[in-house]
């Protein structure tokens, strides 16, 4: 089975558009999705300083496009995405819990749910109170995930931070299908086309659709 290795950081909203369409483009070409979630402020403090602060260009008339570009895909998607005044965020600790959905194997479930608390709901992913609500949504045993070692959860998402800058990344999200790097959730039709090949799918570009 092909992975696509999935870089994400919470406060990302193009993570969360990413992560509704690579879900798809994976169960239609049979193959897995590797969650590796990040701290993107890390990843910017090397890669791009500059937006650490906002996330969003320096230029204002550019900064606006941004976030109306954000929007039409969000309505495209379906999806309610509102960047609240607590945006962006250090998103550390909604990292930690996903690595310990992924070791109950919830991954997915948690990184949907979170995403919809946090751009939906506008909650708090650092309250642990809205993490314990997610974890219980998604059939997570609250207990045992509260005993977890944390320097352990901690360290991982580090090792996925660096392996990230090691790998060529410079944001969030990225996806690696063996060494290709694909950038931004506007390249999923980029990974649904190397994934075809791989799974012995046909790729149907937009227009090629069959009307018989």
């Amino acid at each position: 089975m092909t992975t696509v290795d999935f870089f994400f950081d919470f406060s990302c909203p193009w993570s969360y558009l990413a992560l509704v369409r690579l879900r798809d483009v994976t169960d239609r070409n049979g193959a897995k999705i590797r969650f590796k979630p990040v701290s993107v402020q890390e990843v910017l403090a090397t890669e791009n300083p500059a937006l650490q602060a906002s996330r969003l260009a320096e230029n204002p008339s550019k900064a606006v496009w941004q976030q109306d570009d954000l929007q039409l895909w969000a309505r495209f998607w379906g999806l309610s995405i509102t960047l609240n005044a607590h945006w962006p965020f250090e998103a550390t600790a909604p990292a930690m819990g996903m690595m310990a959905a992924c070791d109950a194997g919830k991954g997915l479930e948690f990184a949907l749910e979170a995403f919809a608390e946090h751009f939906g709901s506008g909650s708090d992913l650092n309250n642990p109170a809205v993490l314990g609500r997610i974890a219980t949504a998604v059939g997570l045993d609250v207990e045992k995930t509260a005993k977890m070692d944390t320097v352990i959860l901690r360290t991982q998402v580090e090792k996925n931070t660096l392996e990230l800058i090691h790998r060529g990344g410079f944001g969030t999200p990225s996806m690696f299908i063996r060494d290709q790097l694909f950038f931004g959730n506007d390249r999923i039709p980029l990974v649904e086309w190397m994934l075809g090949p791989i799974s012995d799918e046909e790729f149907i570009m937009p227009g090629q659709h069959s009307t018989v």
